[in-house]
């Protein structure tokens, strides 16, 4: 749930409570509300746990999303792509299956990539980490064809 859908359903009980007549607890979640302006997009859960820290008055920073990366999926995927070296069919079954699943987040796309890739670190989305695996595999392949092509030129 992020922030956006919790401010709409306080909004409804705070119309409900001032058309009850609740004017002193219909004002209490209008300053809720208050709190919650510019930050529709984010979770909620995140929100609150920045909230509960800004009231304690503590100096630490707010608990941070998991940024941590599962090293056994990036290893797994990096073996199979690296595997599937430049033969387009173990390549297409693999990709397909490193696109679909779930446990690959951003993070993870972003740390196959560079390990298959040997390129930059991150990508701006997990779309363009993958394309970039994707590009890579078709950078390799081309170059594969090319040097069967100059060695069947070169004379022996």
């Amino acid at each position: 749930m992020n922030v956006k859908e919790l401010r709409e359903a306080l909004e409804e009980a705070e119309g409900i409570l001032a058309a009850a007549g609740a004017k002193s607890r219909s004002k209490d979640f209008r300053s809720f509300l208050d709190l919650l302006n510019g930050h529709d997009e984010r979770p909620v859960k995140e929100f609150l746990a920045e909230l509960r820290h800004r009231l304690n008055g503590s100096q630490t920073a707010p608990p941070k999303s998991s940024k941590r990366v599962d090293e056994q999926v990036v290893i797994g995927y990096v073996e199979r792509l690296r595997d599937a070296s430049i033969n387009r069919t173990s390549f297409d079954h693999v990709f397909a299956e490193l696109t679909k699943d779930k446990s690959v987040r951003k993070n993870e796309a972003d740390a196959i990539a560079h390990r298959y890739t040997g390129g930059r670190e991150k990508w701006p989305k997990k779309s363009d980490a993958l394309r970039a695996i994707a590009d890579w595999f078709a950078h390799e392949a081309y170059q594969a064809v090319k040097m069967k092509q100059v060695d069947k030129a070169t004379p022996v």
